[in-house]
């Protein structure tokens, strides 16, 4: 679909360039051609006075040529030159075509010609019709323009061309979240799946064999927090698709001990000891208080559930860098690199919303331009290392 209407929208740019071209180009050739023609409608009108003058003196010039007077005589057929006089509708001077003293009502335009018709009165009536090159005439400029039109057609596909590559730019982040809207619809399709399959098989077993209800309800809670725990992970990854947020000034030594303080409970259910490798009281940042809360938070969290019980975990922090150390099942080597993969996951892992969740984490870290790093020892040690200078 992006694709379609990425081609529709670089159709629709590139005609409106070509069409917006060719309106200015109508434009320039009418204003040229009006303002042309006013001038060359008032340069014949000088010539008309010129010939009025020839025919108020027509006896002296008469008198000049028959003795031979070539510079008189040279005037006079410059000033004559394309012009026919008729006397009472007949011709005594001309120049132009019989066929052109049936359209002497006022001056008009031939394909390159313009035409400038006056009356005038000595002892009696003379019309003057004096023909000018017009390179100005309607004709020409309509060439003109089709030649110009003719010539612009193929920049057209050059329009196409670049609004086609800006439009492709400006899109690629619209089909990457879509593209990772996509991704994560198929991948929660399979993680609900899951646990939902667990509840309707334990429920019917139940229902079959009418015992164990204890057991079957414990675990349709445990499946029914899957759920949810998907479902909030769901939530998290749509509302990023807007890369918008608001950021504060915000204490990361203050919020990484609210977030321990917040995990109190699971350290205590597994009597693991927190060991808090930082000594500064107070570290303040730029950034969004929520994003940190849940990349710290969910690392942690991990930590947790993973680590060996009364086991050490290590938060440090010194400079930009928090590092979360623990002791726990760890992660072979060559799976890290797929880590943050919704798909991918270690067969000893089964929290399947775990994966969602580290997805999540990386997904925040993207976008605020943060860096992420885990380093593993299989069976033995995971460290989690957040990088929070751009």
């Amino acid at each position: 679909m992006l694709e379609i209407r990425r081609k529709r929208l670089s159709i629709y740019f590139a005609l409106f360039i070509l069409f917006s071209i060719w309106l200015v180009e109508v434009l320039f050739l009418a204003a040229t051609y009006y303002n042309n023609n006013i001038k060359l409608e008032d340069k014949l009108k000088i010539r008309v006075k010129w010939v009025e003058n020839v025919l108020i003196n027509k006896e002296e010039y008469l008198e000049k040529i028959k003795n031979n007077d070539y510079a008189m005589k040279s005037l006079l057929e410059k000033a004559l030159d394309w012009v026919t006089i008729t006397q009472w509708n007949n011709r005594i001077i001309w120049t132009i075509n019989q066929e052109y003293f049936n359209k002497l009502n006022s001056f008009y335009d031939s394909k390159n010609k313009k035409y400038y018709v006056s009356t005038f009165w000595q002892n009696w009536e003379y019309k003057i019709i004096i023909s000018e090159t017009n390179q100005y005439s309607y004709y020409n400029l309509l060439i003109e323009l089709l030649y110009f039109l003719l010539f612009t057609l193929p920049f057209s596909l050059l329009f196409y061309a670049l609004w086609y590559f800006f439009v492709g730019k400006n899109f690629r982040p619209i089909r990457e979240v879509i593209a990772s809207l996509e991704d994560f619809s198929a991948n929660i399709n399979h993680e609900l799946k899951t646990p939902i399959a667990e509840v309707i098989s334990t429920l019917s077993l139940t229902k079959e064999l009418w015992k164990n209800y204890e057991k079957a309800i414990d675990t349709s809670l445990n499946s029914a927090h899957k759920i949810a725990k998907i479902l909030d992970s769901m939530l998290w990854i749509i509302n990023l698709v807007d890369s918008s947020f608001k950021k504060e000034k915000v204490d990361l030594v203050l919020e990484l001990n609210r977030i321990i303080e917040d995990n109190e409970k699971k350290i205590a259910e597994k009597q693991i000891k927190i060991k808090k490798n930082y000594w500064k009281k107070s570290f303040t940042l730029n950034i969004n208080k929520e994003h940190f809360n849940i990349c710290v938070g969910n690392i942690l969290k991990n930590a947790i559930k993973y680590s060996n019980e009364k086991w050490i975990i290590e938060i440090s922090f010194e400079g930009w860098i928090i590092e979360v150390k623990d002791n726990g099942i760890g992660i072979e080597e060559k799976n890290l690199a797929n880590i943050f993969s919704r798909y991918f996951r270690e067969n000893y892992l089964k929290e399947e919303w775990f994966w969602l969740w580290l997805s999540l984490v990386k997904k925040i870290t993207d976008i605020n331009s943060w860096k992420i790093e885990i380093e593993s020892k299989k069976d033995q040690w995971t460290k989690v290392i957040i990088n929070f200078n751009k």
